[in-house]
């Protein structure tokens, strides 16, 4: 009697185990899914955006895109690494300190305290660096581009004045599908 209890109590522990294990691996996947979403969101975004020639130099057809995050967030910008939009490569730029910011030409920021996000931004205002998060706060807070699950889709926000400030320029065509707001960089 007491092997057999102890069986069943290994059984239900390794039964337990298995679906602890599951659960994370379908979280982990959805998180991985949604960030590759985001990166080739973003890459689209880059497509419908023009910075001023001044900012590349002649020689150079690459477009600089630093990635600060997660993991998971990095490596989902690995797959559009070497892609060309604009007759300019993409290379991507993985940060883990938010330092050297001026060889950007696109600053994908995710899970960044919104304390070192205000400055940050308001910061790189002075540059033609196309800023993109996740979510409204990161608009609020003077971020360029939005991309935010509500209602099971992607919403893309985009904060003209800061975009005009920073001397790029966004296709109407984008600009039609994107919820316009104006939060400026305080």
């Amino acid at each position: 009697m007491g092997l057999m209890f102890a069986s069943k109590i290994i059984l239900s522990f390794i039964a337990c185990l298995l679906i602890f294990f599951s659960s994370i691996d379908m979280v982990w996947s959805r998180s991985v899914e949604k960030q590759e979403i985001l990166a080739v969101l973003t890459l689209n975004v880059a497509r419908f955006t023009t910075w001023p020639e001044q900012t590349f130099k002649a020689v150079e057809p690459i477009l600089n895109l630093c990635v600060f995050g997660n993991n998971v967030v990095q490596q989902s910008f690995e797959k559009i690494n070497k892609k060309v939009i604009n007759n300019r490569t993409i290379h991507i730029i993985n940060l883990s300190r938010l330092r050297n910011l001026h060889q950007c030409k696109l600053l994908y920021l995710s899970d960044i305290d919104r304390n070192k996000l205000k400055p940050l931004l308001k910061e790189m205002q002075s540059y033609p660096v196309l800023t993109i998060g996740e979510n409204m706060e990161f608009i609020k807070a003077g971020g360029m581009v939005g991309l935010e699950k509500i209602n099971g889709k992607i919403q893309l926000t985009i904060n003209l004045p800061n975009i005009k400030q920073s001397d790029l320029v966004i296709s109407s065509r984008l600009l039609k599908i994107a919820n316009i707001v104006d939060y400026p960089t305080q």
